[in-house]
């Protein structure tokens, strides 16, 4: 049978399974030539490689960071212990502070 006579027989199957072979081509990729292909996987591959290198300086960035936060706070616990120590001790002789010069 030609395939002009199966087309004359069952027109709307006919262009369903042209429609899904489209399809399916598509998906598949039989459409796509090799070289494409390969020349958008190096592509993401690069790609993957520069986040890959972003990630790992901000994680150094991060880790710096991290290490001057700690640096602060201990010092800050150092002078909130002096502070602490002087206000508990009375702070010895408290000397009001004006703007006139002393005479």
């Amino acid at each position: 049978m030609e395939l002009t006579g199966i087309w004359s027989l069952a027109p709307i199957p006919a262009l369903v399974g042209i429609l899904l072979y489209i399809g399916l081509s598509i998906g598949r990729g039989w459409w796509v030539p090799k070289t494409s292909h390969e020349r958008e996987i190096a592509a993401a591959n690069k790609r993957g490689d520069e986040w890959k290198e972003t990630a790992l300086s901000t994680r150094t960035l991060n880790m710096e960071l991290a290490r001057q936060n700690t640096d602060l706070t201990e010092a800050n616990k150092t002078a909130a212990e002096f502070f602490g120590t002087v206000l508990r001790d009375g702070g010895g002789k408290r000397v009001a502070q004006t703007n006139t010069p002393i005479t």
